[in-house]
C-alpha cells in the first residue's frame, strides 16, 4: 500500500485511522467500527514519507486495542508503532424475555438488536443454532453468546471439515481431518493433507475457522 506522502504526524494517524477502520470492516463486514488512534508525542521527528506501509501483528485484535505499525520505504527508512482502540458494534439475536436456564430456544424467545461487542464479534448469537438450550438464566434484552448455550455437535470426529483462515484483509479456505467433535464455538484439532495438525474454533456451519 503506497498512501499519499506524509505531510504531518497528524496526517499519518488520520492514514492510519482510515486504513484499520477498512481492515475492521473486511474483516466483520456486518460490524460497524470505531477507530481511535493514540497521540504521537509531540517531541518525535519523523523524516518526510512519500512511501510508507501499515502493519498488524499477527492475532491482532480488531475489536478493542492493539499496536499498528508504521514502516516507512521513501525517501527514508523508519518504523513507527502507534496504538489503536476499536469499539465495534453490530447485530445480535438478546432475549426477548427472562430466559431460565436449560431453556429449548425457540422464535419467540429472541430478538433481533444492535450491540456494542465487548468481545470477539464471532461469538455473539445471529440466529438460533438448532437444539440450543440456554446454559444459564438469562435477562431481557441480554445478547445471547455462543458461551450462554448448550448445544449439539456441529463437528464430528474423523470427518472431513472446511477450515478457514481469516485475518486482517484475507481469507483462504481448505478441507482437513476434524481429530475432535466439538460444538459451535467449541475447540477443534483439524489435521491437514500435508499431515499437519491445527486448532481452531467450530463455527454454527460446521466449519473450522483460524484466526491468525
Amino acid at each position: 500500500m503506497t498512501p499519499a506522502a506524509i505531510k504531518s504526524v497528524q496526517d499519518m494517524r488520520e492514514e492510519a485511522k482510515t486504513w484499520l477502520a477498512k481492515q475492521v470492516q473486511r474483516t466483520f463486514p456486518d460490524a460497524e467500527p470505531q477507530v481511535e488512534i493514540g497521540l504521537v508525542d509531540t517531541r518525535l521527528r519523523l523524516g518526510a514519507c512519500e512511501d510508507f506501509r501499515f502493519q498488524l501483528a499477527p492475532g491482532a485484535r480488531l475489536w478493542s486495542g492493539g499496536s499498528l505499525g508504521v514502516q516507512c520505504v521513501v525517501p527514508t527508512q523508519w518504523t513507527l508503532y502507534l496504538t489503536y482502540q476499536v469499539q465495534l458494534s453490530g447485530p445480535a439475536l438478546s432475549a426477548a424475555h427472562p430466559l431460565p436456564a436449560r431453556h429449548l430456544l425457540g422464535p419467540n424467545d429472541v430478538v433481533p438488536a444492535w450491540v456494542r461487542y465487548a468481545s470477539d464479534p464471532g461469538v455473539y448469537v445471529r440466529e438460533i443454532p438448532a437444539g440450543a438450550v440456554t446454559q444459564r438464566p438469562m435477562s431481557t434484552n441480554q445478547p445471547i453468546l455462543i458461551h450462554d448455550l448448550i448445544l449439539p455437535d456441529v463437528v464430528q470426529a474423523g470427518a472431513k471439515v472446511r477450515v478457514k483462515v481469516q485475518g486482517a484483509g484475507f481469507s483462504v479456505a481448505q478441507e482437513g481431518k476434524a481429530l475432535n467433535a466439538a460444538k459451535a464455538g467449541g475447540a477443534v484439532q483439524v489435521k491437514m493433507p500435508t499431515g499437519r495438525i491445527v486448532r481452531g474454533t467450530a463455527n454454527h456451519a460446521g466449519e473450522v475457522e483460524i484466526r491468525p
